[in-house]
């Protein structure tokens, strides 16, 4: 491997250093001080000798900086390397003053530090033209390099995906997918790895696909080579092109891939391909030769606003404003294009306050001029099938956190099958993401969500909106039975109740409502429920409607007297049992009364308790309600058995079984047995609490009922302790414990978890 050494000769003491420890390491160095006779012809020896090379060495200092010579022989040598001979250009990097200023041309080619430590500079130069030998890297005749003429310049972090390419590329060629949700800079990554690659490769050629055919993508590809192929047929050009690529060290880049048709193109033999596209696979790649871009990290996005902001606004207004701005970059899902575009928005700013424009941003307007955000969603939109554009409007009118495809299935009026399909060629083209295969459940990037609510315009909205709301409620009418299901559309319920009752279909959106949270309460799904009534009463509030807010303060009540927050429980009753005593809304004061009492027996006022039950059991008595009615008997007995009447407390659990069988109230059933079977351990019928705690468990089971499951294994435990066996007692005081703290049930949980803490320390 030859090495021209371009130097001055006042620098002669440190090029001797690194010529001898060049030729030490198996390189064949010239120097036209040592390597020119005197009486030989100067020009045309050192023409001669670049020409032999294999890499020229420029040693820059201000004595290069002003040697003629020196400056003649860098650049012809770069004139070379730009022609596509195999000749390539390196930089040592020996002094530097400001009057003499590296070369900007030579700046975004290899260079090496030698200014502080000259033998690392030395070790650093050896090792990257050890590099180019081991990989054979320059071979090969004249041969183009074809980039964008720009390079990127917001290209921040992401050095994970460089690695990632180096090692597939080295050393031997090798092939790639880069693949993404649109925007996710893809092509950036590709684009920066090809800049870096250029230097030390024979032909890096950039080829644009798009939504293409092959024989487009071909005739482009081919007038980029130097081959005259122009007039042959396409299959002739793609032979053509792929024989000259396979020749030499190359890098071909695919871009933008949307068929898989390009691979007709893949040369192998030396040259390797880069692909990027949305599609998450590519015919002959195996998994390890794919690689997802993901979204920006926080720190990648900071670097990012850094890089934009600073010089306008400062480093420091940047640091000040950090959160504002990873929000709007959260508001984007940290998509690298949107961030990008946002802070070349913001930068244009510079006369306004940096947290005051950064909260002016409008999602969408996302353009700058050079990058338009929501253009490039449009037509990823624009280029699907039918059935793929009606599933994405469909999964559009869904909630953003995730949605459940079946119901998606039902808006958008497509079959199973039809449906499965679509979803697949979404999801591999990038516009759907799994978020749970088994549940079904997917999610779409939030700026393609509101590009295809745009591009549908209300009129089309509005159809699917009903069909939306329509579904749920299909669904959500036998809650009780399809649970499971309901618990896959909890988060559509605030969305669908607030249009129904903005079309002032207010029935349907209470109904909706109701069963969304009877739902979310029952499996333990208890934010989800306390969001749906707190929107409930915002709405009820807003129309004077008393009657829904008494049933949206007795709902939040009871979600917030299972967290343990009973000071808040007891007042949102209150406001209740005024609302009921207003409207003289009888069975509502009954309800009052019961889950006030609750309140008090958790306080241990028990006989206030007691009082208000018998006034709730009065009044379920006098309008024949026999669910409340069970209710009271039920929760009178509880009062009974913490005073030790426990003959009288199991009487009225059998009165409420009684009911709860006849209402067909499993709910209602599962509890009785449980606080029977607690009765009956104290009573040490230990046989006959198993058999209905065997029940209750089954029961819970079925309903998905979280919070009475840990009461079942709580009690369940007791009946271990009563029978001595304290590793089964441990054992359902630990299952008991994982849900109330699942559940964020403080009370409940901390009395578990004082059980288990006594047992270990009798341990």
């Amino acid at each position: 491997m030859k090495v021209f050494l371009s130097h001055s000769t006042k620098d002669a003491d440190f090029v001797e250093k690194l010529a001898t420890t060049l030729e030490s390491n198996g390189f064949e160095t010239f120097r036209c001080e040592v390597d020119i006779d005197k009486l030989e012809n100067f020009v045309a020896k050192i023409n001669d000798r670049l020409t032999q090379s294999d890499i020229c060495l420029l040693v820059w200092s201000p004595n290069a900086a002003q040697s003629a010579w020196t400056k003649e022989e860098w650049t012809a040598g770069m004139a070379r390397q730009v022609e596509g001979q195999k000749m390539r250009v390196g930089t040592v990097l020996l002094r530097e003053d400001p009057a003499y200023p590296i070369p900007p041309l030579l700046k975004t080619k290899v260079w090496f530090d030698a200014r502080s430590d000259q033998a690392a500079g030395i070790r650093d130069t050896i090792t990257w033209l050890k590099e180019r030998k081991s990989l054979q890297r320059l071979s090969g005749s004249k041969a183009p390099v074809y980039l964008p003429e720009y390079r990127p310049k917001d290209f921040v972090g992401r050095s994970a995906y460089l690695t990632s390419l180096r090692s597939e590329f080295s050393p031997e060629p090798g092939k790639l997918l880069l693949y993404g949700e649109p925007g996710s800079g893809k092509s950036t990554i590709a684009l920066q790895f090809g800049w870096d690659e250029q230097k030390d490769l024979d032909a890096v050629i950039w080829q644009t696909c798009g939504q293409r055919s092959l024989d487009a993508i071909t005739a482009e590809l081919v007038a980029r080579l130097p081959i005259e192929v122009a007039t042959l047929p396409p299959d002739q050009q793609r032979t053509a092109a792929r024989e000259w690529l396979r020749e030499r060290p190359a890098l071909l880049v695919l871009d933008d891939v949307w068929s898989t048709d390009v691979i007709a193109l893949e040369p192998k033999g030396a040259c390797s391909v880069l692909y990027t596209s949305r599609l998450q696979s590519l015919p002959g790649l195996a998994p390890k030769q794919v690689l997802k871009v993901e979204k920006f990290t926080e720190s990648e996005a900071e670097e990012l606003f850094h890089t934009y902001l600073d010089a306008e606004f400062s480093k420091d207004d940047v640091d000040k404003n950090r959160q504002a701005l990873l929000d709007f970059a959260a508001r984007v899902e940290m998509l690298p294009i949107a961030v990008a575009v946002g802070a070349s928005l913001l930068r244009a700013k510079a006369a306004s306050a940096l947290g005051k424009a950064v909260l002016r941003l409008k999602l969408n307007e996302l353009s700058d001029g050079a990058k338009d955000v929501n253009a490039l969603f449009d037509r990823a939109i624009a280029s699907q099938p039918p059935f793929e554009q009606k599933l994405l409007a469909a999964c559009a009118v869904c909630v953003q956190e995730g949605f459940w495809l079946p119901l998606v299935a039902q808006i958008a009026e497509l079959s199973d099958d039809d449906v499965d399909d679509a979803a697949n060629v979404l999801v591999r083209g990038s516009l759907l993401r799994v978020l749970d295969r088994e549940r079904q459940r997917f999610q779409m990037h939030a700026l393609l969500r509101d590009q295809v609510r745009a591009r549908l315009g209300e009129d089309a909205l509005n159809p699917l909106l009903e069909r939306h709301a329509s579904a749920l409620e299909a669904l959500f009418k036998d809650w009780q039975t399809r649970w499971q299901e309901c618990r896959e559309c909890l988060d559509e319920i605030t969305p669908a109740a607030r249009r129904l009752h903005e079309r002032q279909d207010d029935d349907r959106a209470w109904n909706l409502a109701d069963r969304g949270y009877s739902a979310a309460e029952r499996i333990g799904e208890l934010d989800v429920a306390l969001r749906i009534m707190q929107q409930e009463e915002e709405l009820a509030a807003a129309r004077g409607d008393a009657k829904s807010l008494q049933a949206c303060y007795r709902n939040q009540a009871n979600i917030l007297y299972a967290w343990g927050r009973l000071e808040e429980a007891l007042q949102l009753l209150q406001k209740a049992e005024g609302i009921a005593l207003e409207l003289g809304d009888k069975e509502g004061l009954s309800a009052c009364y019961g889950d006030q009492a609750l309140v008090l027996t958790a306080w241990g006022r028990l006989e206030e308790a007691l009082e208000l039950l018998k006034k709730a059991e009065a009044i379920a008595l006098e309008l024949g309600n026999r669910d409340q009615l069970q209710r009271s008997y039920g929760n009178q007995a509880l009062i009974l058995a913490d005073w030790g009447r426990l003959e009288e407390a199991l009487a009225l659990h059998k009165k409420e079984e009684a009911i709860a069988l006849e209402l067909g109230n499993k709910d209602q059933l599962q509890r009785s047995y449980g606080n029977q079977a607690s009765l009956l351990i104290r009573q040490k019928k230990l046989t006959d609490a198993l058999t209905l705690l065997t029940k209750q468990e089954a029961m819970c089971k079925e309903l998905g009922n979280k919070d009475n499951l840990g009461g079942c294994y709580r009690i369940w435990a007791d009946l271990d302790a009563a029978r001595g066996d304290r590793a089964a007692q441990k054992e359902k005081l630990q299952q008991a414990l994982a849900l109330f703290t699942e559940l964020k049930m403080p009370r409940e949980r901390d009395k578990v978890r004082a059980e288990l803490d006594q047992l270990n320390c009798a341990d």
